[in-house]
């Protein structure tokens, strides 16, 4: 009995709010880090690369750029999403934004690529 006590407090407290990081990634910087990620995912798999190993160095690469820009590290991007992950309200508003954000940027290239389309079909003579 007293061992699952021990157990419920260790758990109860490893959820608290407590186990904040202390560099943690702003809610709306966490959302464009996302976005980035997201977009560089999709920018390796329309490679079609044969390997997985291949398109893993791709990503890393990618991932790097986009941490190198927003000026954090693995380990603070890490310890920031382990931190929503567990706030899943929290993180389901996040993936939200997410989402309806590339929408709107997926529609806003599709708009320009039919717009600055040349005009392939032949006139006739």
């Amino acid at each position: 009995m007293r061992a699952r006590i021990l157990l419920l407090i260790g758990l109860l407290s490893a959820c608290s709010a407590s186990d904040k990081p202390d560099n943690l990634i702003p809610e709306d910087k966490m959302i464009t880090l996302l976005e980035e990620v997201h977009i560089a995912e999709n920018q390796v798999n329309n490679l079609h690369m044969g390997s997985a190993d291949s398109a893993l160095v791709v990503y890393q690469v990618l991932e790097k750029e986009i941490f190198k820009k927003y000026s954090i590290d693995t380990a603070i991007y890490r310890a920031s999403f382990k931190y929503y992950v567990a706030r899943p309200e929290q993180f389901k508003a996040m993936y939200e934004k997410v989402v309806k954000d590339l929408e709107a940027k997926n529609e806003r290239y599709l708009k320009k690529q039919r717009t600055s389309k040349p005009d392939t079909v032949k006139k006739p003579i």
